[in-house]
């Protein structure tokens, strides 16, 4: 996002609150030359996840044993195809 000089002078505050709330930089722009106001430390973009209780049906523990895609036997299956 990019403003100019004048409405971060105006808004210096709230410019600065949504960088720290939303992680993303400002751009300011003074006589054709630009400046970035960027958060000192990176967002955790987990924190901002929406917590679904009930997704996960079941023993959650189970998950790593759950079978998943097996590419190797997709690709064994596929080379014979294109054969």
């Amino acid at each position: 996002m990019t403003i100019t000089a004048t409405k971060l002078r105006a808004d210096l505050y709230r410019v600065i609150d949504n960088v720290i709330k939303n992680g993303v930089s400002v751009e300011v722009e003074l006589r054709g030359k630009k400046v970035r106001i960027v958060p000192a430390e990176p967002r955790d973009k987990l924190a901002a996840l929406v917590k679904r209780p009930g997704v996960i049906v079941g023993d959650s523990g189970r998950l790593p044993q759950v079978r998943t895609f097996d590419e190797k036997k997709w690709r064994k299956k596929w080379d014979k195809r294109l054969k």
